[in-house]
């Protein structure tokens, strides 16, 4: 049993609440709920009486709480006053992003971060979801920011969500679909797709989507360039799914941005990694910023 196994019990503890526990400690509800499981196996007991109103410890729980928590409480009280004491030294903190995500993030964010933290250099990696995938999980230091569709979740790699965003039709304003408040994914059969090429998810998103409306998505043409689909959709060549935020009026004026009535047709950012736990404190300061700002 690790240490940060039990870190993870006491702040269960603390939370009572399995969810919220987990977003305390930037990891997913499943992978905390794993680790408590593990723990009990391990320990031929159970720690958790677990209702359809929460969690409460049991007798066994009790006693394994009352154990640990004064030497976790010492441990991270220790762990802070190390961390105020090499907090100040410079460090280059690389990550990779995928470009779509990149645009669609506020730079001030970045400089803000800085800011604050003037002695950590942050060196970003401008590359492709796949070749996000791929530096990742070269070394346990490395991370990334990483559009994670609905379809990708469970795959091999970690990740600590940050935030969903709702995903829009982009279509020409000519196209009947431009005129209409909502539109289903169903209505989309016949429409030619502008996709993104096989290094980025988008493709699974969309047929993801596509398979769950019984039908197979018309690709008229695919770029790596997400900007170039945008083009397009602007001159009636196709139509395409975006986030707002890739939307320029200015630049494309034919382009009307259309929410679906399917509310789960979202775009999750996360960031992805071999272990949270292993990441350096620095990583683990500009996630937590994330997280906290990005809107």
């Amino acid at each position: 049993m690790e240490f940060k196994h039990i870190e993870y019990f006491i702040e269960t503890c603390h939370y009572k609440s399995m969810s919220k526990a987990a977003e305390a400690l930037y990891i997913s509800q499943q992978a905390l709920s794993r680790c408590i499981a593990n723990m009990e196996t391990e320990l031929g007991c159970t720690l958790f009486k677990r209702t359809v109103k929460g969690i409460t410890l049991t007798e066994d729980g009790t006693y394994f709480y009352r154990i640990f928590a004064p030497q976790v409480e010492q441990f991270q009280k220790s762990l802070a006053d190390a961390i105020a004491h090499f907090e100040n030294r410079p460090i280059r903190l690389p990550f990779c992003c995928a470009p779509l995500i990149f645009r669609c993030l506020d730079p001030d964010l970045l400089f803000s971060f800085q800011e604050q933290h003037p002695n950590i250099t942050l060196e970003l990696l401008e590359l492709s979801d796949t070749e996000c995938d791929a530096y990742v999980e070269t070394d346990s230091s490395h991370f990334g920011l990483l559009a994670i569709p609905e379809n990708r979740h469970g795959e091999r790699l970690p990740y600590t969500p940050v935030k969903t965003f709702p995903l829009y039709l982009f279509v020409h304003k000519d196209n009947p679909l431009a005129s209409l408040k909502v539109v289903n994914f169903s209505q989309l059969k016949t429409e030619p797709f502008l996709m993104l090429d096989k290094k980025s998810y988008y493709r699974k998103l969309v047929r993801h989507y596509a398979r769950k409306y019984q039908f197979e998505p018309k690709t008229a043409f695919e770029s790596s360039d997400a900007n170039q689909l945008i083009s397009l959709v602007n001159k009636g060549r196709g139509i395409a799914l975006s986030l707002s935020p890739m939307l320029d009026d200015s630049v494309y004026e034919n382009v009307v941005m259309v929410p679906f009535d399917d509310k789960t047709i979202t775009w999750s950012i996360a960031f992805i990694h071999q272990d949270y736990e292993k990441l350096n404190l620095a990583a683990k300061k500009f996630i937590t910023f994330m997280i906290e700002n990005i809107k």
